[in-house]
């Protein structure tokens, strides 16, 4: 990546690599860059770099976000809206986990107690439109 990038792209220990390609990749701000990592500086920087991001999410098939200075529920928020995708609807009557919306798009993971077991699935797996 380039050095007047606003990202630059890190390795943690517990990335997977497929034919060279890393999975997740994972963004922090670019270290060279004498810009803010603030939550607002983030999301525009979203806007702004949303072609590469989309590019980048294809290619490796996750983005991990590090470093930024987000704190609330409504900051992880605002940064998800950034990319302007269109939301897929929680349906919380047909899943078998408890789940409460804290804030937007921002859910609990789930609130049953924990002697409850919870079966092997993924995030959309109760989602009866499949797109």
């Amino acid at each position: 990546m380039e050095a007047h990038h606003p990202f630059t792209e890190i390795q943690i220990p517990q990335q997977r690599f497929y034919n060279s390609i890393p999975f997740p990749s994972v963004l922090s701000p670019n270290p060279t860059k004498a810009v803010p990592c603030s939550v607002s500086h983030l999301i525009e920087t979203i806007k702004t770099q949303k072609p590469f991001l989309d590019s980048l999410l294809h290619k490796t098939g996750a983005v991990l976000f590090r470093g930024f200075d987000i704190k609330t529920a409504k900051d992880f928020n605002d940064v998800v809206e950034a990319f302007g995708y269109e939301e897929l609807s929680y349906m919380a009557s047909r899943s078998p986990a408890a789940r409460t919306n804290v804030v937007g798009r921002v859910f609990t993971a789930n609130e049953l107690p924990p002697d409850q077991p919870i079966g092997f699935h993924h995030e959309m797996s109760q989602v009866c439109l499949y797109v």
